[in-house]
């Protein structure tokens, strides 16, 4: 899901060692001996039994059985249900208007060496939020998709409008991509996956390596807002890209412009037209999350674990990795509820639905508990796709930044661990933009070449992307750590100081925002402002311990959505400031300059009382 601010992106790294003389407590210590490699095969086995796409049987199936795992783990669990409209194919067809025509399967192709991956109940690759449309028109490849591409095209007199045009993923979310095609007046758009970002050209290609085989299709939503687009879209094999590139006829693009297919890469138009049909069916839906909670003594306040349940097929690593690895914490900390253990603040496990569709089940939660979340939610950690690879890899929001290099160090031995902001994506989404909880994910990561296709099954998931499972083991003990202290220190363990660098790296990036937007940014009280708060964050963080939880809350939540938004999977800072210039009017930015200098300020007012 896309929130729609302007392009401005800013990452920040915050690099970060465990904080001095940390170790472990005597209940991390017994926690994490307990979660497990096998359990999290076994649970994966299980998730690779049937496809679980938003609303199938499948879907229901496992809400169910998560729900009753973590019962029999020692948790309080339940579904909670919800609905929501849910898009399915009704018809897809995609055909080369040549002398004779040629008409495309739209399977993905079978992997003798991994028959689950081809098996009937993966059905034909689509993009949730395509329009309807029955198009037959030239096709248009524009590269990646860029504005930067619509204007080289442009420059060599091609004319979009009214034409299909040939995108390869990859550059920005799928959605942003697909809205600028239609911005441009295309007719339709053609997705595929170039080799030259993911398939054969990075290494060697699935079953005897990490990268995407030629025979397989990344699905993906492209629902821009919350709303499906208005012409047809439909993702394709890089087997299917490659017969519609080899008809295209006229001039060599720039360097950039080729990939990796054995084809010239074109800036011209088809010989021959394309026909393209997309019908979807568009139906209200129950939708199910899963919800396991051990209540602390201090009920007022959490702290949340979840990844997204829900897959394009049967998403044994994107999110199967992340469930599995959830219900290892539930085994640890149910174990440790079972010998007498209680969390200060509650401890909630969340399997959520479809995420993969626009994070409907983690917006469904948050909704459902605003208003307890907004006053309680210490922090929320991520598990999405979390054991394809061998590098760990993390984001926070600054408060939380330290406890996530704290226990990487204690549980993984991992030091000096880099801390990027969040962007967007994931189930995190909610949390921070809505309420400005603090975020957290963390995964071990690697080349995912089955990336919304069949071929992320059991198989991947064991041969390739963890075989042993051993980094979903580690995952489900660094979280579980984490949760852990976030849960049981008596105060909060945020360290503020770290906004200061995340506010400045806005500022920074908010002004170039502004010269590129030909607005004006007065940046002094703005930096002004940020110096004042790091003189208060950093008495703060010095004496924090004796600080009231509740006011804690209140400032963090308030510099949370204060800094911090996203646009598509890219970090935006400052929204209010992004949005201003991205409307080109003075008054606009000059306002919002007032009001973050009142935010910051009103944020170090509190840290100060």
């Amino acid at each position: 899901m896309t929130r729609r601010f302007s392009a401005l992106v800013c990452i920040v790294f915050l690099t970060l060692g465990a904080s001095p003389g940390s170790r472990l407590s005597a209940d991390e210590a017994a926690f994490l001996k307990i979660p497990s490699a096998d359990g999290a095969r076994e649970t994966s086995m299980f998730i690779n039994e049937q496809m679980h796409y938003p609303g199938t049987p499948g879907d229901h199936r496992l809400a169910l059985y998560m729900r009753d795992r973590m019962r029999e783990l020692g948790l309080k669990a339940q579904v909670e249900s919800f609905q929501v409209t849910v898009y399915t194919p009704k018809t897809l067809q995609l055909q080369l208007l040549s002398k004779p025509a040629v008409t495309f399967d739209l399977h993905e192709g079978r992997i003798a060496s991994d028959p689950d991956g081809s098996r009937p109940d993966a059905g034909i690759p689509f993009n949730a939020g395509s329009g309807n449309g029955d198009v037959r028109a030239p096709l248009v490849y524009v590269s990646r998709g860029l504005e930067a591409d619509y204007g080289t095209v442009q420059r060599a007199g091609v004319d979009v409008r009214g034409k299909i045009a040939l995108v390869r993923y990859g550059a920005e979310f799928r959605g942003n991509l697909a809205k600028r095609a239609q911005d441009h007046g295309a007719a339709g758009v053609i997705f595929y996956s170039d080799p030259a970002e993911d398939g054969f050209k990075r290494g060697g290609v699935y079953p005897g390596g990490r990268f995407r085989p030629a025979e397989s299709v990344q699905r993906g939503t492209v629902a821009f807002n919350d709303k499906e687009l208005a012409i047809p879209i439909l993702p394709v094999t890089s087997i299917t890209a490659r017969r519609l590139l080899a008809d295209m006829t006229g001039v060599a693009g720039p360097a950039t412009w080729a990939g990796g297919l054995p084809v010239p890469y074109v800036i011209g138009t088809s010989r021959s037209p394309v026909h393209l049909h997309v019908e979807m069916n568009a139906k209200p839906t129950t939708l199910w999350n899963s919800v396991g909670e051990i209540t602390g003594s201090d009920p007022s306040q959490s702290v949340i674990l979840g990844g997204h349940r829900d897959a394009w097929v049967y998403g044994v690593t994107d999110d199967g990795s992340g469930i599995a690895s959830l219900l290892e914490v539930a085994r640890g900390l149910g174990a440790l509820h079972r010998q007498g253990w209680t969390p200060t603040r509650s401890i909630r496990i969340v399997g959520f639905d479809a995420e993969e569709i626009g994070e409907l089940g983690s917006h469904a939660y948050v909704r459902m508990h605003h208003d307890e979340l907004q006053r309680g939610c210490v922090a929320y950690i991520n598990l999405d796709e979390v054991a394809t690879g061998t590098r760990f890899n993390a984001s926070a929001t600054a408060a939380v930044s330290s406890a996530v290099a704290d226990a990487a160090l204690r549980v993984d031995g991992l030091a000096n661990v880099k801390v990027r902001t969040p962007g967007g994506g994931s189930d995190f989404e909610p949390f921070i933009y809505d309420i400005g909880a603090p975020v957290i994910s963390v995964g071990f990561s690697g080349p995912l070449g089955t990336y919304h296709s069949s071929y992320d099954d059991f198989a991947y998931a064991a041969n390739v992307a963890d075989p042993g499972f051993v980094h979903h083991r580690k995952i489900a003990q660094t979280a579980g750590a984490m949760a852990l202290q976030l849960a049981d220190s008596a105060a909060i363990p945020y360290t503020l100081l770290p906004y200061g660098t995340v506010l400045t790296a806005g500022a920074t990036a908010t002004g170039a925002a502004a010269q590129l937007a030909h607005v004006q940014f007065d940046a002094s009280s703005l930096n002004a402002a940020i110096a004042r708060f790091q003189t208060a964050a950093r008495a703060f963080d010095a004496a924090h311990a004796a600080k009231d939880n509740a006011t804690l809350l209140r400032v963090v939540h308030h510099l949370d959505a204060l800094a911090y938004a996203s646009n598509g999977y890219a970090a935006v800072p400052f929204p209010a400031l992004a949005a201003a210039i991205a409307s080109g009017r003075q008054q606009a930015v000059d306002g919002a300059i007032r009001q973050t200098v009142s935010s910051i300020d009103a944020a170090s007012a509190l840290l100060k009382d």
